[in-house]
C-alpha cells in the first residue's frame, strides 16, 4: 500500500428514499473532504442512497424502495464518479443496487469508486440481517479491490460479526477493510462502542487497516449513532467519533506500520488451517466434532 493515506468517513445522514438529493449532498461531501482534508479515501455508510429500509409488510415503501433502487453504473456512480474525478478521490458508497438482469430483485452493495470515476469494485453483502432479507439477496463472492491506495476490501454492516469474511479477504491480499454501518440505537439501550471494538479486533486478528463508517439522523423511530471509527494493524484506534452529529472522521494510515506488524507477528505464517476445518462444516452435520 502507499506510505499514507488519508481517508475520511462521512457519518452521513440520509433522507429516505431521496436519492438524487443525497447523491448531491455526498458529492460535495467528497469534494470539500478532497479540498480541505487531502482525502484520498472518502465513505459512506450502508445503503447511504436510499436511507435504511423499512418493514416490507409496508407495501407502499416496499415498492418505492424498489423504484429507488439503481443499477451499477448508474446515476449515483457517475454523479459520485465525476465528483471523485474533480476531487483525485477514492469514494466508497453503499447503495440499494438492482440485479441487472431480473427485475425486483435487489442488493445490498458497497461500491467502489476510483479518481478516474470507474466503478472499481462492488461487492455485495454477503450476511443480511433480519428484515433485510425480506428485500436482499445474500452475496455468494468475497472479493478484494487492487487500488492506487492499496488492496481493498468491503463490507457491509453485520458482515463484520462473521470473522471468516474479514480474514478471507486478507487471504486474499486486503491491506485497507472497509466496513459500512446503518446501526441504529436498539430499544432501551443506549449507543454503544461496538463499532469501535469490533473494527480494533479485525484490525488485530489480520493485520490490516480496518475502517467502520456508521450513518446517523432519524428514521422512521429508527436512531442511528455514529460513532465511527478507524482501527490500525496492532488494533490501535486512530480515530474515532464519540457522537452521532453528521461529521467526518478522519485519519492518515501508514503503510510502514502495517509492514511492521506483519513482521513483529507471523499470524499468516503461524495460522493451522489444517486444524480450522469446523469452522466450514455447516450446522447440519453435528457428527463433525
Amino acid at each position: 500500500m502507499k506510505d499514507e493515506v488519508r481517508v475520511s468517513l462521512v457519518q452521513f445522514s440520509s433522507t429516505v428514499l431521496d436519492c438524487p438529493g443525497n447523491v448531491k449532498r455526498m458529492a460535495e461531501f467528497v469534494e470539500r473532504e478532497a479540498a480541505e482534508h487531502g482525502a484520498e479515501l472518502v465513505v459512506f455508510p450502508e445503503l447511504s442512497t436510499t436511507g435504511y429500509i423499512r418493514s416490507a409488510r409496508d407495501d407502499a415503501y416496499a415498492e418505492h424502495l424498489y423504484a429507488a433502487s439503481e443499477l451499477v453504473p448508474g446515476p449515483t456512480t457517475e454523479a459520485l464518479g465525476e465528483a471523485a474525478r474533480r476531487s483525485g478521490a477514492h469514494v466508497v458508497v453503499g447503495m440499494s443496487q438492482r440485479h441487472p438482469h431480473i427485475p425486483e430483485v435487489l442488493y445490498n452493495s458497497a461500491v467502489l469508486i476510483d479518481p478516474s470515476g470507474d466503478v472499481t469494485g462492488v461487492q455485495h453483502k454477503v450476511h443480511p440481517c433480519r428484515d433485510e432479507k425480506e428485500y436482499y439477496v445474500p452475496g455468494d463472492v468475497i472479493s478484494v479491490f487492487p487500488t492506487a491506495l492499496g488492496t481493498l476490501a468491503l463490507n457491509v454492516c453485520y458482515d463484520v460479526r462473521f470473522p471468516e469474511m474479514a480474514r478471507v479477504q486478507t487471504l486474499a491480499g486486503a491491506e485497507i477493510v472497509v466496513s459500512l454501518w446503518a446501526s441504529a440505537v436498539q430499544p432501551g439501550k443506549v449507543p454503544s462502542d461496538s463499532i469501535v471494538s469490533r473494527c480494533a479486533t479485525r484490525a488485530m486478528e489480520n493485520a490490516v487497516f480496518f475502517l467502520g463508517c456508521n450513518r446517523t439522523g432519524t428514521d422512521d423511530e429508527q436512531r442511528f449513532y455514529g460513532r465511527s471509527a478507524v482501527a490500525g494493524p496492532s488494533g490501535d484506534v486512530l480515530a474515532r467519533s464519540d457522537d452521532d452529529r453528521e461529521d467526518a472522521v478522519r485519519a492518515v494510515l501508514l503503510g510502514a506500520n502495517l509492514k511492521a506488524q506483519r513482521r513483529y507477528l507471523t499470524i499468516f505464517r503461524d495460522r493451522r488451517p489444517e486444524l480450522y476445518g469446523r469452522v466450514t462444516e455447516p450446522l447440519s452435520r453435528p457428527e463433525a466434532r
